[in-house]
């Protein structure tokens, strides 16, 4: 039913998009802005995560709200479909190789951080980077690999839900 209180106000698609593309725009800065600030926060205070809560809490939420917002309106369904049409590799495959590469680069961020903190002479930061960079390696990939796999098998699957309540919806209407 209608609100019989608000007018039908005739909107230009091309505002709306170009409206769209600066929220985009400005979506992309916060992230960029927030990840520098964490990253200078990180290195100025001598490499402790005592004040750097804030930016990792905007980057989650806002991470966590797209993703569920994405998938909600069947729009990340659309997004993998596009990007498999265009590229030689499924978005599955490097979904699975993101989760691997981050897990590298995770494995040689402690390995270094554990050289540089712990170690007393060279020999011995080769021996913690060596020691640390292995089993980060081992306990990180798999499951780095293993939870983003499942995240983006459960948010394609929530979008095909969506995608296909709005056919039914979209058929629905049409029959009446």
């Amino acid at each position: 039913m209608k609100n019989p209180f608000r007018r039908n106000r005739i909107k230009d698609e091309r505002i709306i998009n170009l409206q769209n593309k600066i929220y985009r725009e400005i979506y992309t800065l916060v992230l960029t802005i927030c990840a520098l600030s964490l990253v200078i926060k990180y290195v100025t205070n001598a490499y402790h995560l005592d004040n750097i809560w804030l930016e990792l809490v905007i980057l989650l939420v806002t991470s966590i709200y797209f993703a569920v917002r994405s998938t909600g309106m069947g729009i990340f369904s659309a997004e993998v479909e596009m990007h498999d049409q265009a590229n030689k590799r499924p978005m599955s495959l490097k979904t699975i190789l993101i989760g691997a590469l981050f897990g590298a680069g995770l494995a040689i961020f402690f390995g270094i951080h554990s050289a540089v903190s712990y170690a007393d002479s060279p020999v011995q930061s080769v021996y913690y980077f060596l020691l640390t960079f292995v089993v980060s390696l081992m306990l990180y990939i798999p499951f780095l690999m293993v939870v983003n796999g499942f995240a983006y098998w459960g948010a394609k699957k929530r979008s095909d839900r969506a995608v296909e309540r709005e056919l039914k919806d979209e058929e629905q209407d049409e029959k009446r």
